[in-house]
């Protein structure tokens, strides 16, 4: 999988900064994201194999169970320096793509219980995405489980609300109906839920949540 390119001008140029992007997350109420996640659609226990594609710095940690088997991966380096510098107790970290991660890690396959992604695939052209979607698949034990969490655009919106959506550095956001399309490809059973309100500006998530039934 290549990534595709992402709009880094401007004032975007200093989220590339893992310094940077863990502050300007944590100013737009990324530690309220994280609970919110944790407690509706991670609901880990503790002692579970978690795989985070597009890991950034790592912050899911977080809000992790402190043995949870933890690994991550990212395409870049700052990031990945960053998140083993803060996080190197915690879980393991990867230079690359969740490819490479599939290359690398045979003893991962139908292990997993949970893979994350945040933020990511709408950074992905379609085909770029269903890869990343067919590796999760590959990893998940049966039964496990990928939650995405997207940027979303909505048949109703209002006008700043979608001016703030569009402003993302990803390229590939979609609609509702467009991440349902896109996410029938790989998985047979997941659900889409609608999320307002959940950063200090106005915006629009989703989260996708699929099931591994093989």
């Amino acid at each position: 999988m290549k990534a595709s390119p992402e709009d880094n001008s401007g004032l975007r140029t200093f989220l590339t900064n893992p310094s940077f992007y863990v502050f300007f997350q944590r100013l737009l109420g990324g530690r309220g994201v994280g609970k919110f996640l944790a407690t509706n659609f991670w609901k880990l226990k503790g002692g579970e194999t978690v795989v985070d594609i597009g890991c950034a710095s790592g912050f899911v940690l977080d809000y992790m169970p402190n043995d949870v088997r933890y690994y991550g991966v990212d395409i870049s380096k700052e990031y990945i320096d960053g998140a083993q510098k803060k996080y190197s107790t915690r879980g393991r970290f990867f230079l690359g793509t969740a490819q490479d991660l599939l290359n690398n890690g045979e003893a991962l396959l139908k292990k997993v219980d949970l893979v994350t992604c945040n933020g990511l695939l709408h950074h992905l052209t379609d085909q770029e995405a269903i890869e990343v979607l067919e590796i999760a698949k590959q990893l998940l034990r049966p039964n496990g489980r990928l939650v995405c969490l997207e940027a979303t655009f909505l048949t109703r919106q209002t006008r700043l609300s979608k001016r703030m959506v569009s402003m993302d550095r990803g390229k590939f956001v979609r609609s509702e109906q467009e991440w349902k399309d896109l996410i029938a490809k790989s998985f047979d059973s997941y659900s889409t839920s609608v999320v307002t309100g959940l950063i200090r500006i106005p915006y629009t998530h989703i989260v996708i949540q699929c099931v591994n039934q093989q």
